[in-house]
């Protein structure tokens, strides 16, 4: 295990202490990558990594009878340990990246065997600061998604998936997190108010959950309200929960061409989004989902809103990982979020 050690080559200030000073975390997603320029940029900006999918259930254990894949997240864990930042568990459930093998008719069935897997997973990340025990299970149309767990045994299910999350790590933070919270679409509206819906039911039941997730990847299509974004922070911190915004990025599909005229445009969205958000203090994290062009998932497009021509530039630091002004708006923005 290598630690990176020379952190002096990278961009001043660090994002990372600034957010600190205020008492923000600042963290990334990290895919793993091994190039050494990369690390020292993410050990030198953030205090917490995230594992890109690396933790996503299929992906950790595709069938009943396969090994837990681990590795690769242990490689990403390991780099955090040595590098002195917190490592934060993603994710626990996803609707996308479900395991048959563990949805059973049954609901005693489902507590022996997608309990058993979450019990497996925590217990083999003990260091993990955070989880998201759930992740993008509010629905538009409808309160929850659609998914034979939710569909078959709603909040009986989540809430005891909360419960044995914090029974295998009772000093993590237990997180539900999801996607177009921020925009300023009724379609967004509706899934506030059905997320605020799902945690009046929770906190009824006595579930354990402390934070929220509002993704907040900043879309150039649907436009992310600050104003809509705010409200519903505010609606969050009124029932005693903080606010992680937990995959933040700019989408540039539909910015001009033009290099100078796009890095521009993608600054200004950052800077207006956090400038709003990082004033209530009930946000205590924020995570860019990809810290720079290098390794990016919006580059790899692996979005479903892509660039027709030209590469996206979607992040801090562009693919040789020098600052762009997207940097220097975040900067500004950490400089001038009050304590909390």
């Amino acid at each position: 295990m290598i630690e990176v050690t020379n952190r002096e080559a990278t961009p001043s200030p660090s994002l990372a202490e600034l957010g600190k000073a205020s008492g923000l975390e600042v963290g990334c997603a990290f895919s793993g990558c091994v190039d050494t320029r990369y690390r020292c940029l993410i050990a030198h900006h953030c205090r917490l990594v995230v594992p890109e999918w690396q933790l996503k259930p299929r992906f950790l254990r595709p069938r009943r009878n396969s090994a837990y894949n681990f590795e690769p997240c242990d490689a990403i864990a390991g780099f955090a340990a040595s590098n002195g930042m917190a490592f934060h568990g993603h994710t626990l459930f996803w609707h996308e990246d479900p395991i048959p093998w563990a949805q059973g008719k049954s609901f005693e069935r489902v507590k022996r065997d997608y309990g058993g897997f979450i019990s497996d997973v925590m217990n083999h990340y003990p260091q993990a600061a955070s989880w998201d025990v759930f992740n993008e299970i509010v629905g538009e149309a409808e309160p929850l998604r659609d998914e034979f767990l939710i569909r078959n045994f709603g909040l009986q299910f989540v809430d005891y998936c909360l419960h044995l999350a914090r029974e295998n790590a009772p000093s993590a933070r237990l997180v539900i997190n999801d996607y177009n919270l921020e925009c300023g679409t009724d379609w967004s509206l509706a899934k506030q108010d059905h997320m605020l819906r799902l945690l009046d039911g929770l906190r009824a039941m006595g579930s354990p959950l402390d934070s929220i997730g509002i993704q907040g990847h900043l879309s150039s299509v649907h436009k992310a309200s600050p104003k809509s974004t705010i409200r519903f922070i505010d609606r969050l911190a009124d029932l005693g929960f903080d606010v992680f915004i937990s995959e933040l990025d700019v989408n540039d599909s539909t910015m001009p061409a033009n290099i100078a005229v796009r890095d521009r445009e993608v600054a200004a969205y950052y800077e207006e989004f956090l400038t709003a958000v990082l004033d209530r203090r009930s946000v205590k994290r924020i995570v860019f989902w990809g810290i720079s062009d290098f390794d990016n998932w919006i580059v790899r497009r692996q979005t479903r809103e892509k660039r027709r021509s030209g590469k996206a530039r979607p992040a801090l630091f562009d693919d040789q990982l020098q600052p762009k002004p997207a940097f220097d708006a975040v900067v500004r923005t950490l400089e001038s979020a009050p304590p909390r």
